[in-house]
């Protein structure tokens, strides 16, 4: 089956399934002076090209799903040439189970409501839902050109809107979208308020936790590995420890090391500086100073995002080092 083909075939497939609200192809090299589809444009161009232009590189479908009689809508695009590659490679059961997908994450969206908070903007309302993600800031810089965020080294700590957060005991889903600074720019608190109020928020979503054994991650009792808690039995680390630090939800649980009084907790239990070794957006692991070389560390950091197969899983490339006398976090030069 030739692209065309394939395109032909798919746009009659979504219309006979009657999936949406409303159903566009745009090709490459669209352009328009409305103003609703220059913004289509520009926000599928940064998303899926990097690239600002108001002309559309690549082709999309562009599906709009809504509520009905309720007059809301949200669009959900596909890059035509990604979906033709799944075809290849899978056929069309991989084809639906990508669309099934986003059409799913849209449909949250809007059972959640968040739309409507976000048009209301009552930062009062909208603050619970408020949490902060981190993510790879050299690899993703182009998503967070309007985004509200702290950078750390490589390292982007991003203020998200919560859209959905479940979980069947095996998997764990968090659905969530990027807070625009326009957005926040009507609240009468500033960006680092709203920051610092998302990241103790977060903290209460999912406290952090420490286990010195790689396999207590896997479905433990909400009190185990609870290092800040009051009366908690984890007061000392040894030189022989190393411990991996995550939180309850364990999704994007290296966000931990950055919660408020965490990094000064395990210099305590350390009595010493420490290296940190983030893995994955979802850990870390933790070496005192002076118990083995960072070097080896880093060298184990790197070979470990070489085999992720999902690149938004890695989150930095550095090794990072707190130093107890100044009280920072910082990437270390090697």
């Amino acid at each position: 089956m030739t692209r065309d083909e394939f395109t032909q075939s798919l746009l009659e497939q979504v219309r006979d399934k009657e999936i949406c609200e409303g159903i566009r192809y745009y090709e490459d090299g669209f352009t328009s002076e409305e103003p609703s589809d220059l913004s289509l444009i520009r926000e599928t161009n940064l998303k899926y090209s990097k690239k600002e232009s108001d002309v559309l590189i690549g082709d999309f479908m562009i599906l709009t799903l809504g509520k009905k009689d309720s007059g809301e809508n949200i669009v959900s695009r596909f890059e035509m040439e990604y979906l033709f590659q799944s075809y290849q490679t899978g056929g069309w059961d991989r084809v639906w189970e990508i669309i099934d997908a986003n059409i799913e994450f849209s449909q949250k969206m809007m059972k959640s409501n968040v739309m409507k908070l976000l048009e209301e903007n009552d930062y009062e309302v909208l603050k619970e839902h408020l949490f902060i993600r981190p993510i790879n800031f050299t690899n993703r810089r182009y998503e967070l050109k309007d985004a509200i965020y702290r950078k750390i080294g490589d390292i982007a700590l991003v203020l998200y809107v919560l859209i959905s957060d479940t979980s069947n005991g095996e998997r764990h889903d968090v659905s969530s979208t990027k807070l625009h600074k326009l957005t926040a720019a009507e609240w009468s608190i500033s960006e680092d308020e709203a920051f610092d109020a998302a990241l103790a928020n977060t903290y209460l979503m999912a406290p952090p936790r420490m286990y010195l054994n790689p396999m207590d991650t896997y479905h433990p009792p909400y009190q185990k590995g609870a290092f800040m808690a009051l009366g908690s039995d984890m007061k000392k680390l040894s030189n022989r420890d190393i411990p991996l630090l995550t939180t309850t939800k364990q999704t994007n649980g290296a966000i931990a090391i950055f919660y408020p009084g965490v990094p000064e907790r395990i210099a305590e239990m350390f009595d010493d500086d420490y290296y940190v070794a983030f893995t994955s957006v979802s850990e870390a692991h933790l070496h005192k100073v002076g118990t083995i070389s960072p070097h080896v560390i880093l060298r184990n950091v790197k070979k470990i995002n070489k085999m992720a197969t999902d690149p938004t899983e890695v989150l930095t490339g550095k090794l990072y080092v707190y130093r107890r006398e100044s009280g920072k976090l910082e990437p270390m030069e090697l």
